[in-house]
């Protein structure tokens, strides 16, 4: 999965929907543990005063938390060392750079350990999931979850750095039910998060709170299909945000109203709101630049700007390229910490991983044999029922698709006026897009016509063909044109 970024990546899409806050927690919240001496208190001043160059000139904020890291050891200055050691963790998660994540990410929890400090404790298990879970590796990410979880029970729960751990902790818990397709606990983690930020005692900043939090329910209604809810959320968490605009809230409310435009069919409105999100600089993680770059390339391809379109096709390659990488150094460092700690165990992780690959690589092998073989039962049935195809209205609604002319379905529907009711008898909620593909199949029209004339890979059509009969339970030995012609 490492070396080859395989179909796991495509569930991860749905991460970016929670994940925005992923990070923020320890980064914005003030901290009121107090310090032995007033060189330990300025020095801790100097880790929020630093913090902002992370946007404005990473470089020079990775030396800087490096050097306070060091003069922190010197003095006994426990906090400000560990924050320090976060800010460092945060350059690196900006970069995607797992294996360092992973390094920053442990040694921040031996430090928290070692000083007797939960609450960072905490932090680090919230960020060994973040490394974890960018690296492909969800159930080792969830264990470092429930391990935070067990660690919160030590906190007291009225501190304000205690109620955004905890805050966070359950956004965590979401994304992962995101990644398990679970709605109904991805909403009730969600709730439990905003309620710890209802909890906030600074009134300004549990505003800032609840500006990601907004942005968070936002993305869920949108990913529920309820835009109407997802647009009201995104203006509740611009309101809140007046004051405290950050880029992770701000480009997942571009994000979602950007999304609501595509499924209103307003392409070139959802292209300003996916523009303006690129333009945003700061924290950013691949998944959702790997997002931003889908809902770009599909939005050009819809309007036709097919050069456009190819453009981010380079980008995103590019960008899995690297994270691919990134992921593989992320898996060695692992195996270096099994040669270390216990061997045996990540020599059966390592082969798990292996064994997955393989599994994985049979059932791709195995699904484009059903590919190949559905599609040649297809073009036997074409071939003996093109006779059937002469009509007036056929031809003109075959004009119609081949000219991309908007009037199509409206045509179709005078012409087959049951087909819709009948479909949407038997897949409630259906939308548009996926009714004109159907649409498309009732006229028989063949694999490389539907590509050729909607700017798309034949392999999408096939993929889309074959998770169609899955979705209507149309038997192996059937042909998906004869089912939709005799519907």
């Amino acid at each position: 999965m490492y070396l080859t970024n395989l179909p796991k990546i495509h569930k991860f899409r749905q991460i970016m929907k929670y994940s925005l806050s992923i990070l923020i927690f320890f980064l914005g919240t003030v901290l009121l543990f107090s310090q032995d001496t007033a060189a330990q208190k300025e020095l801790l001043k100097r880790t929020y005063e630093k913090y902002g160059l992370l946007k404005t000139n990473p470089e020079q904020a990775f030396a800087e938390a490096k050097k306070i890291e060091k003069e922190a050891r010197k003095i006994n200055a426990k906090e400000a060392e560990l924050r320090a050691t976060a800010m460092i963790y945060v350059y690196y998660r900006n970069k995607n750079d797992f294996e360092n994540m992973l390094t920053v990410s442990n040694s921040l929890f031996q430090k928290a350990e070692k000083y007797k400090i939960p609450v960072y404790q905490v932090i680090a298990k919230r960020m060994l999931f973040e490394c974890y879970f960018f690296s492909d590796l969800p159930e080792r990410a969830f264990g470092e979850l429930e391990q935070g979880e067990e660690l919160m029970k030590k906190l007291d729960a009225q501190d304000s750095i205690v109620i955004r751990a905890k805050a966070d902790v359950y956004i965590n818990y979401a994304n992962y039910y995101t990644l398990k397709n679970n709605p109904e606990k991805v909403e009730t983690y969600l709730k439990l998060a905003g309620r710890e930020f209802e909890k906030y005692p600074d009134k300004k900043y549990r505003k800032g709170l609840l500006y990601f939090h907004y942005s968070n329910i936002a993305r869920f209604y949108n990913e529920m299909n309820i835009p109407d809810s997802a647009k009201y959320y995104v203006l509740l968490s611009q309101l809140k945000g007046e004051d405290y605009t950050r880029v992770t809230a701000e480009l997942n409310n571009l994000q979602v109203l950007g999304e609501v435009a595509m499924k209103e069919r307003d392409y070139e409105k959802a292209l300003v709101y996916f523009k303006r999100a690129e333009k945003l600089d700061g924290d950013k993680t691949h998944l959702n630049i790997e997002i931003l770059y889908d809902k770009i390339i599909e939005s050009y391809t819809e309007l036709h700007f097919n050069d456009s379109a190819r453009l981010y096709r380079a980008k995103k390659d590019s960008l899995k390229l690297s994270i691919s990488e990134n992921q593989n150094k992320s898996l060695h460092k692992l195996l270096n910490e099994a040669n270390k700690n216990n061997y045996k165990i990540y020599i059966y992780l390592f082969g798990s991983l292996l064994a997955g690959m393989s599994v994985a690589l049979f059932f791709i092998i195995r699904k484009n044999r059903i590919l190949s073989r559905q599609e040649k039962i297809s073009q036997e049935y074409l071939l003996k029922s093109s006779g059937n195809q002469n009509s007036e209205a056929y031809s003109k609604l075959i004009e119609m698709f081949k000219n991309n002319d908007l009037a199509f379905m409206t045509y179709f529907e005078e012409v087959f006026p049951d087909f819709t009711a009948k479909v949407s008898k038997l897949s409630p909620g259906v939308i548009q897009s996926e009714m004109e593909f159907y649409a498309l199949l009732k006229l028989k029209i063949s694999t490389n016509d539907i590509a050729l004339y909607r700017y798309i890979e034949p392999k999408t059509v096939r993929n889309k063909k074959y998770l169609i009969k899955k979705k209507f339970n149309i038997p192996k030995e059937a042909d998906i044109y004869q089912w939709f012609s005799e519907l």
